[in-house]
């Protein structure tokens, strides 16, 4: 282990590391008192050695302090909290990106005093700005949060500037352009730090941009490699050596990222990875997916004439690599194995949820497990060494696949629930939004075959509609999109569910859609925030919500904790927005059953249009006395 004297070693007087960030990183993240990356560690766990919250004294648990944030909406993220920042404990909040004049604005805290926090600086870019990002932003202006490592506070804004501030002083160490609004490109994921690079993507799979992931030099924000999505076998970064365990998936060889779409199709492809990344330290592999293979009149990205659903789902039309989980030699991008779960996508399933890193037994054998689930209804278990699919279950309604095949790894597609030509009206589950959207589910290294997930529970009607143009940066869409609750007054559920066995363990319905993420603690606890702006702590062996409180808008970012002043703390920002939110947020006519591409309906059904707007970080603590801190 690497302990608290060795890393003040490797940091230097001022605050730059002399060591690599990933053994920077590493001891952060052993360090339970901290959150030092966006899922508390390289693997996305979202899991906390703390336990001083438990389940005997959480319902003494109160509100220190609230900070604002400079926008109303899309506060999809969670703060970092780094304890070693020039001497200081230090918090980072961004907020999302209502207006370019108050896009994006980061926040340093100078938590010394773990109760009274003091701004010691806040930074918003002011030049070169590019307004026509906030139109073109699917969907809505949220941002998923930055990066902590060498000093240095990463993050990107909407527009796509890839941004390196100094940790002390919110100065800009460099800045680079990664995203370009008028190629639909919009800048909305956090970005991952590791071996010393910034990887990061971006979304605009509805704008027809076409998916890439780059990677800078920590240093000073120089190019070090970048992988197209879809293209040639060299643009995607594959090798001899891509898919060698398993070449069912698809090898390098007959640039199956260029022949899987019709014509020149793949350059306006989509395969956006606007979600999120993990990385292997040991491995050297960074591990992320990509979105849906842009629109979705999908008959358009299907060359066979005439179009039928065989003929579009025989292998030959997969829009490669477009909904695949890849995993990225982290020293040059190469592509070690590409996996794709929903070939020739119909449903708007894009596939770039997170992709969580534990180590399973699995049928007596130790393996290196990646768990992913996806917007497409399955959670899927991978050997994240060579990309090995082990299992496939279903964890929310189903119907559009009756299973995934594990040899082939290809869905069994049901024709009924299959929208393909334009005009033919389908009903689908899960609907577009998926069985979760990006929203991150937590798990215990300790019981790794465990996830607490947030899901969501409805149903859509799809007809797919003419294609009218084929220009980037213009909504790309056409589809008329209807969605329903599954099961009326429900259209949220958050599980504790087996991924070896397929099994349900306990369900929270929620009359709200669960768009926000969950965090686990060694105190028996989870914590979860719902769209009502209900902030919650569940018991994690019995499913009992043991706490809750309303806070001023509906939650879709994660909660984070932190120990300071011997003191455990718990955050979570409010302020309603996403998908789900952007009706209540742009102000949308509710009774427009397609508007923001169904989610009007859904918002409508659900009563979302009655949350107010907010946008604040709420900061937790046990309290001795049941009166709140705040008096």
């Amino acid at each position: 282990m690497v302990t608290g004297t060795l890393l003040a070693v490797m940091i230097s007087l001022s605050g730059q590391a002399v060591a690599g960030t990933d053994e920077e990183q590493l001891a952060r993240m052993k360090d339970p008192d901290q959150w030092p990356a966006p899922g508390r560690d390289f693997s996305l766990t979202r899991h906390s050695p703390l336990s001083d919250i438990n389940t005997k004294n959480v319902n003494k648990l109160q509100m220190v302090w609230m900070q604002g944030m400079s926008a109303l909406r899309g506060q999809e993220g969670q703060p970092l909290v780094v304890k070693d920042v020039g001497g200081k404990p230090m918090l980072f909040m961004v907020s999302g990106c209502p207006a370019m004049s108050n896009c994006n604005v980061v926040q340093g805290l100078d938590l010394s005093d773990p109760d009274q926090p003091k701004a010691i600086w806040n930074y918003v870019k002011k030049t070169d700005r590019d307004e026509s990002a906030v139109p073109r932003a699917c969907c809505d202006t949220v941002n998923r949060g930055g990066s902590y490592a060498d000093g240095k506070f990463v993050f990107q804004t909407l527009d796509g500037f890839l941004i390196a501030l100094d940790g002390q002083t919110g100065k800009e160490v460099w800045v680079v352009k990664n995203a370009f609004p008028e190629k639909g490109e919009t800048g909305t994921p956090a970005p991952l730090i590791a071996d010393d690079k910034v990887i990061i993507g971006f979304g605009g799979n509805e704008f027809a941009a076409r998916g890439r992931i780059t990677s800078y030099n920590l240093k000073d924000g120089s190019k070090a490699w970048e992988c197209q999505s879809t293209g040639t076998d060299k643009d995607v970064c594959l090798t001899s050596e891509t898919n060698k365990a398993n070449p069912q998936y698809g090898q390098a060889g007959s640039d199956l990222g260029v022949k899987t779409y019709p014509g020149e199709d793949y350059k306006i492809g989509g395969g956006t990875a606007w979600g999120w990344y993990s990385y292997d330290p040991e491995l050297k592999m960074v591990y992320y997916s990509t979105g849906n293979p842009g629109l979705w009149s999908p008959s358009y990205r299907c060359g066979a004439k005439p179009v039928s659903q065989e003929e579009c789902n025989t292998g030959k039309w997969d829009n490669k690599w477009s909904m695949t989980i890849f995993a990225r030699k982290v020293s040059n991008g190469d592509a070690v194995w590409a996996y794709q779960m929903t070939p020739f996508d119909q449903w708007d399933y894009d596939g770039i949820n997170e992709n969580m890193l534990t180590d399973m037994k699995i049928e007596g054998k130790e393996v290196k497990a990646l768990t992913h689930f996806d917007r497409n209804g399955f959670a899927y278990v991978l050997d994240r060494t060579d990309g090995t699919l082990l299992r496939a279950h279903k964890y929310v309604t189903v119907d559009w696949a009756e299973k995934v095949d594990l040899k082939t790894g290809r869905p069994i597609k049901v024709f009924e629930h299959s929208p393909l030509e334009v005009g033919r009206n389908v009903s689908t589950c899960p609907s577009a939004m998926g069985g979760k959207d990006q929203q991150p589910g937590s798990v215990d290294p300790k019981e790794p075959n465990i996830f607490y997930m947030p899901t969501n529970n409805w149903c859509m009607e799809d007809e797919p509609q003419e294609r009218t143009h084929t220009n980037q940066g213009t909504v790309y869409v056409f589809a008329n999109v209807y969605m329903y609750p599954e099961v009326p007054g429900i259209t949220g559920k958050v599980k504790k569910f087996d991924v070896l066995t397929g099994k349900t363990v306990w369900e929270i319905p929620d009359p709200y859609p669960n768009w926000a993420g969950t965090m686990n603690t060694d105190g028996g606890l989870m914590f979860y925030g719902s769209l009502g702006g209900d902030f919650r702590a569940v018991d994690r062996e019995s499913g009992k919500v043991l706490w809750s409180r309303k806070l001023s808008s509906g939650v879709i970012g994660n909660p984070a904790t932190w120990k300071l002043g011997g003191h455990q703390y718990v955050g979570v920002y409010s302020g309603i927005g996403g998908w789900i939110g952007l009706p209540v947020t742009a102000g949308l006519d509710l009774n427009d059953k397609f508007g923001a591409i169904g989610a009007t309906a859904m918002a409508k059904a659900s009563g979302l249009n009655l949350i107010p707007q907010s946008g604040e970080l709420n900061v937790f603590r046990v309290s001795k006395s049941r009166r709140n801190h705040l008096g």
